[in-house]
């Protein structure tokens, strides 16, 4: 975990990185991000969108054909307001997932998943985190730039950027140091199993990159800012992306208001004034937050997705299921402690 301010940054590691451990945790191990990932899609979307490749009010059908609301837009796909359901809740895709944790998935297959299905609600009119709308994305950016996405995001963030610890992987492989990750996710009995190795193709643009501690310190900053990945109009309509009045889908029948204390925008999340994204692949926990105001930025990686707190019997454990409040993510609970020890809380008191 780390803070970095204008005055300076703090570094600690708890723990360690295997089970067994015989391995103390440093601040220097790779680890998968996973949701983190769709930042980085989505400045790559918006990047392309600043140099006139695209625009982000084409709809999703003039690129991959035959999804649901296939006029939902590419801005509506990045602000995940397209109304296209989560590959990740289909059945099939958790069985195979899990039965086969080396399986090696494309990204026609995971879109494949949901076609032929009824959008969840009209595009613009509801925030519902759906993979597939990131997944969609990141075979947009390979049909535009005409190069496989992990040429783009090394070319066009990365390097430029100095991310000499961030990839986005092209299998299983794992460079060292790297942690190992533990999940109880797709397990009968509820105990932690090793997910280290397990491929990551099945969140693809949406959730396989891989970085550390300190890349993601430069790029949690950048994030916020735009400094050296967006021209400032371009950030500008990034910052400018939350939308209030759109409320955010908690479940059937029921939904939520967005406001300053939580909303989504595009690939970016807002909350009390802190700009950033959650991630979590089986295994692996990350939190990256910048408080633009303070200039604060804050970033928590954890070998564990395993959640804790007052977590019911029936909390999610497959992935794209999201809790929120007392039962969290590990990552989350000890950044919603480093914010509020920073004077900036994350989380709005009484929530």
């Amino acid at each position: 975990m780390a803070i970095r301010t204008p005055e300076g940054t703090w570094a600690a590691t708890i723990g360690y990185q295997d089970w067994d451990k015989t391995i103390p945790m440093t601040a220097d191990v790779n680890q998968r991000v996973g949701s983190v990932t769709k930042t980085f899609t989505i400045t790559a979307l918006l990047q392309l969108a600043e140099q006139g490749e695209l625009s982000l009010d084409d709809p999703i059908e003039m690129y991959i054909p035959g999804m649901p609301n296939g006029d939902a837009t590419l801005y509506d796909l990045a602000s995940m307001r397209s109304g296209i359901p989560s590959y990740t809740f289909d059945q099939s895709f958790q069985d195979t997932l899990f039965s086969d944790p080396n399986h090696v998935w494309t990204p026609q297959e995971l879109v494949d998943l949901v076609k032929g299905t009824e959008p969840m609600y009209p595009p613009g009119t509801m925030t519902f985190y759906s993979n597939t709308n990131t997944v969609l994305l990141g075979m947009v950016i390979e049909q535009v730039a005409g190069k496989p996405i992990q040429d783009v995001m090394r070319e066009q963030i990365t390097e430029p950027l100095g991310l000499s610890a961030t990839f986005f992987p092209t299998d299983a492989s794992f460079p060292d140091p790297h942690a190992h990750g533990y999940t109880t996710q797709g397990t009968d009995d509820n105990l932690p199993v090793e997910a280290t190795d397990w491929n990551p193709s099945w969140g693809w643009s949406a959730g396989a990159m891989i970085s550390d501690l300190d890349d993601l310190l430069t790029w949690g900053e950048a994030l916020a800012t735009g400094e050296g990945i967006l021209s400032p109009q371009w950030q500008a309509t990034r910052l400018d992306s939350f939308d209030f009045d759109i409320p955010v889908y908690l479940g059937p029948d029921k939904d939520a208001p967005q406001s300053e204390a939580r909303a989504y925008g595009l690939g970016l999340g807002l909350a009390l004034g802190w700009y950033g994204h959650t991630g979590e692949l089986m295994g692996y926990n990350t939190v990256v937050q910048h408080h633009a105001e303070s200039g604060t930025t804050l970033i928590v990686m954890v070998d564990s997705d395993i959640k804790s707190g007052e977590c019911p019997a029936d909390a999610p454990t497959t992935p794209g299921g999201r809790t929120t409040g007392p039962c969290e993510d590990p990552a989350v609970h000890i950044a919603n402690a480093l914010a509020d020890a920073a004077g900036h809380p994350l989380v709005a008191s009484g929530s």
